[in-house]
């Protein structure tokens, strides 16, 4: 008994211990699970054989089953992937080496999602020989999809990408790297250091110790040498990825290839300098203005035709610009283009020169609009058309003149017949007349009727202007004739002249009575002028030479020329004495005949009051000395002459019948080329009067029938003529033995060219 009580003692405290030795190991194991619950990443226990023996809080929540349901349950219970197969060829090589660390892909069954885990295995060893493993799995998907696209960027970008140690050994490139290296595989790239790429051997080294230097590079514009040996030019942008201590571990950039962009820029500078060029060279003004009207640019032009420099248009309204009388018009114009009413049109405004005066241009324009079609602006070339339409003008004058002219013509014709009958007929009365009051009247009559005859002749010489009979004469003799004309007009309104001319002076080439109607009309212009406004004056003329070309200046001291009609004083019937009987036709036959000389008339500013005018007209040879030809002939008057009249206008008859028939031998007169050539055929004459215009049959025509006739004795004939004949014509007649006779004329005038006619060599006898 006393034995089993002592035993019964000794086994108590071991059950106590035991309790004890239960409880810690129950505690640590709580502990352990409660540790490994706490992990965000997989921990496990698997057999050889796939079954789960331990797994933690992590791999329950994401298979989403109590612990009761996946402890002692195989693996591929809750995998997808890995299939049974892998995972059993996976063990045979685990078995072997007894640890694995690796990335592993798995697809979980409940979710079908794929995750990817960070995984390290040990082997679990019971009496030497493995039977299972334990492991911990870290959940790296998110990391993993970042490296996915980084992967995808480094492949797919257009710029070449490249890592190196800091000696500059390549450790990758991407595939645009190797691609603008013109390589076919990236190994080929980095078995080659990044200097040997650079074609500049000076930038070697400056590169990577820039990078070690500065630790990063933007846009540092270097030349590579590609596989085949040209050479492109590349932005490189670099940066240092350094360690703890601040040592460079890698270099990483990025390259640009710029070769294509600075090709695009060259060509872009030499359009734009073509621009510059067709602009500076384009002989209009081009501008551009945004939608608000206002100038954003002006071509260097603007500065040429209108004083401006381009800069001084830029940010100015287009409405400060035109005339105040052009200005809506314009603006207009410019609202219709912006607005998208027109395509394209044409504008001619007035705007003001820099130094005040205004010239007038003629603009066409265009919208202009941006990538969009959005009008943005409008672009417009500009013409000065001033001096364009200042030829116009002349030219519309120029044909008014040439209709007036015909116009004239044929009223200046009509107007001689009576006028030469006025003429003549004051001629007779004032011989036959003795009372000394009705003389006076007659003088009136043929007074009046010359200055009518004068201005007649003036129309003629204004609308047909006749070729010079030119002959070599002195200019300053010319300008003491016309003096000598207007010796007692001038003397009447007490105007005294101060004529200089040079010595020596050579001659010219003219037509003596043109030109002293020239220097006539200036000088009653001026006399006229000067009348005017006071009751005496002076008239200073100068003849000198002047280059190759004799001058004349004409200057008085009237009232001068008001500079608003400085532009008109040589139009035809432009006059300021209207009132006082001026025609207005005086300064432009003066400019019509100079300029037939060859010569030029310009009216000049004066220094003080009065009018200054300038005549250059061009030297000729020295005239030669000419002797009377020793065949001539001189008639004893008009008594043993015979006369034949051919003249349609029956007052123009009467008086030569008046007029000549005491001077003469016999005279008849006759109304037309039939009636003449009846009288021809029965009697002979010494001289024919013959009208130049006849009607049915011209005197022209009978002049040819005559002269045409064979064994007979011809008469001269002495033409009539109302119009303007021009030298060639005369030279003609002249050349057929014929002459001409200006209508109207007085019967002195008649009586002297008949005698000088008839005692004139006969072209037939030369």
């Amino acid at each position: 008994m006393a034995g089993k009580r002592k035993q019964t003692a000794d086994s108590a405290p071991k059950n106590v211990r035991r309790q004890e030795l239960f409880s810690l190991v129950a505690r640590s194991r709580q502990a352990f699970c409660e540790l490994i619950d706490s992990f965000d990443r997989i921990v496990l226990n698997i057999s050889l054989d796939g079954r789960l023996r331990v797994i933690n809080r992590e791999f329950t929540s994401i298979v989403g089953l109590p612990f009761s349901s996946i402890v002692d349950h195989p693996l591929e219970e809750f995998l997808a992937e890995p299939t049974r197969v892998e995972i059993a060829s996976a063990v045979a090589q685990f078995v072997e080496k007894r640890f694995w660390t690796g990335v592993l892909r798995v697809r979980w069954k409940r979710s079908n999602e794929v995750r990817f885990y960070d995984c390290t295995f040990y082997a679990v060893v019971e009496e030497g020989k493995v039977v299972g493993a334990s492991g911990l799995a870290r959940d790296i998907s998110r990391q993993r999809v970042t490296e996915s696209r980084f992967t995808d960027l480094f492949e797919t970008l257009h710029e070449g990408v490249y890592f190196s140690d800091p000696d500059g050994n390549l450790l990758d490139v991407n595939p645009a790297m190797v691609r603008m290296l013109g390589y076919k595989t990236k190994e080929e790239v980095i078995a080659k250091n990044l200097g040997d790429h650079l074609a500049d051997a000076s930038q070697r080294s400056s590169l990577l110790d820039e990078l070690r230097e500065a630790g990063a590079l933007r846009d540092w514009q270097i030349v590579l040498r590609r596989k085949d040996g040209s050479l492109i030019r590349v932005l490189n942008s670099s940066v240092a990825i350094r360690d703890v201590s601040g040592r460079p571990i890698r270099f990483q950039g990025s390259l640009v290839d710029i070769s294509e962009r600075l090709e695009i820029e060259r060509r872009l500078r030499e359009e734009q300098e073509f621009v510059r060029r067709l602009i500076a060279c384009f002989p209009d003004v081009i501008v551009v203005l945004d939608t608000e009207g206002r100038y954003t640019f002006a071509s260097p032009r603007v500065r040429e035709f209108l004083g401006y420099a381009p800069e001084e248009y830029v940010g100015e309204s287009l409405e400060h610009r035109p005339h105040p009388e052009d200005r809506e018009a314009v603006i207009e114009f410019f609202r219709t283009l912006i607005s998208g009413e027109r395509a394209t049109g044409t504008v001619e405004y007035r705007t003001r020169h820099k130094d005040g005066h205004w010239r007038t241009f003629r603009a066409s324009a265009s919208p202009l609009t941006d990538a969009e079609g959005k009008v943005i602006g409008i672009v417009a070339s500009a013409r000065d058309v001033t001096e364009s339409k200042r030829l116009e003008q002349q030219l519309v004058q120029s044909e008014k003149l040439a209709a007036i002219g015909q116009m004239v013509s044929g009223v200046a014709h009509e107007l001689n017949n009576p006028l030469t009958a006025i003429l003549g007929v004051s001629d007779l009365l004032h011989e036959r007349t003795a009372d000394d009051a009705s003389r006076r009247h007659i003088e009136l009559i043929r007074k009046q009727a010359r200055k009518a005859a004068d201005l007649v002749q003036g129309l003629l010489t204004f609308s047909q202007p006749s070729l010079p009979k030119s002959q070599n004469v002195r200019l300053e003799d010319l300008v003491t004739r016309a003096l000598e004309l207007q010796r007692d007009s001038l003397a009447a309104r007490n105007i005294t002249v101060d004529f200089q001319a040079e010595k020596d002076l050579p001659l010219i080439a003219a037509d003596p009575n043109h030109m002293l109607q020239a220097f006539a009309n200036l000088l009653t212009n001026a006399e006229q002028a000067i009348s005017s406004v006071r009751g005496r004056g002076r008239l200073t003329i100068h003849v000198n030479q002047s280059d190759q070309k004799l001058q004349v200046i004409i200057e008085d001291d009237g009232p001068g020329i008001a500079p608003e009609i400085r532009s008109k004083i040589f139009d035809p019937f432009f006059t300021t004495r209207r009132a006082s009987g001026g025609a207005g036709l005086g300064l432009t036959i003066s400019l019509v005949i100079i300029k037939e000389h060859g010569g030029t008339l310009e009216a000049l500013p004066s220094a003080g009051e009065g009018a200054r005018f300038r005549i250059l007209l061009p030297a000729s040879q020295p005239a030669l000395s000419s002797q009377e030809p020793s065949s001539m002939l001189h008639a004893d008057g008009l008594k043993n002459c015979s006369i034949l009249v051919v003249d349609d206008e029956e007052g123009i008859r009467e008086l030569l019948r008046e007029g000549l028939g005491a001077r003469v031998a016999a005279i008849d007169a006759v109304s037309s080329s039939e009636e003449a050539w009846n009288d021809l055929s029965s009697r002979a004459y010494d001289v024919v009067l013959c009208d130049f215009n006849l009607g049915k049959t011209s005197g022209m025509e009978l002049f040819e029938r005559v002269v045409a006739r064979i064994g007979k004795k011809n008469p001269r004939f002495l033409f009539m003529s109302g119009e303007m004949l021009d030298s060639a014509e005369i030279a003609a007649l002249e050349e057929k033995d014929a002459g001409v006779l200006q209508k109207p004329f007085q019967l002195s005038e008649l009586i002297a060219a008949l005698e000088k006619f008839i005692s004139a060599p006969s072209a037939a006898r030369k």
